[in-house]
């Protein structure tokens, strides 16, 4: 199978030309040169088939030579919100959620949260959440919010609807063969910082209809509890073309 590439723009030229880190990783890299075959995908689901036709030092050109419509993902919406935690580890935490197929991932800041990434850093994790898509095989870029605090999104999410689960350790342990009620309505994971929600957090999450979740005996990560609810999630749910 050709590599995959990551191209920033609509398919809607037969030629294109792939600069920046995906030129740099296709050129320097994988030492790839022109007549080689390459698949492209720009996150919105549709893909394209080339051949590189030319090359300097710092981009490719490559010429369409089909085209893939975008897909309609047969996932059910996914979306991550969750306390960040410390060092490197939300790095790690941004690349496994998109490996899995989180369709958004908002960092939040709660009661007792001491990590705000900041703006600069969010940007800089967008090349991580393009390797992971391509590593992965995902059509689709996992989109990452901007920073919310847990009033702000709690609100936003009351507008919607939505299966709204919090991790909580007093919860109940999930079923993983319950049935859902509707195979296309969206999910939303809570996961806390360390130290958990607050009392009154929890509350307020539960006042507006969530499902406090035990996800294991012992106190988890933050990353740790994240990854394991969303692929608990993406492995037991009913697909939406099903």
């Amino acid at each position: 199978m050709p590599h995959r590439f990551f191209y920033d723009g609509p398919f809607d030229t037969d030629q294109l030309l792939l600069d920046g880190s995906e030129a740099h990783h296709l050129l320097h890299v994988l030492r790839m040169r022109t007549g080689e075959s390459v698949l492209l995908f720009n996150g919105t689901g549709a893909e394209a088939e080339g051949v590189i036709t030319n090359t300097s030092r710092k981009s490719a050109e490559i010429q369409v030579t089909a085209r893939h419509a975008a897909q309609i993902s047969a996932q059910v919406p996914l979306i991550l919100a969750t306390a960040v935690p410390k060092g490197d580890r939300f790095r790690w935490l941004v690349e496994k959620a998109a490996e899995l197929g989180v369709t958004k991932l908002v960092p939040l800041l709660t009661e007792r949260s001491s990590v705000d990434p900041g703006e600069n850093r969010l940007k800089k994790l967008q090349q991580t959440i393009v390797s992971a898509a391509k590593q992965s095989g995902q059509i689709q870029l996992m989109e990452l919010a901007e920073v919310q605090s847990w009033d702000e999104f709690l609100s936003a999410v009351s507008q919607t609807e939505c299966r709204l689960l919090i991790a909580d350790p007093k919860g109940s342990r999930i079923d993983l063969f319950k049935p859902a009620k509707n195979s296309e309505t969206a999910v939303v994971i809570l996961i806390g910082p360390e130290g958990g929600f607050s009392p009154e957090e929890i509350q307020t999450a539960l006042n507006q209809g969530a499902e406090a979740v035990r996800l294991s005996e012992g106190i988890l990560r933050v990353e740790t509890a994240a990854i394991l609810f969303a692929g608990l999630m993406r492995l037991t749910e009913p697909r939406v073309d099903a």
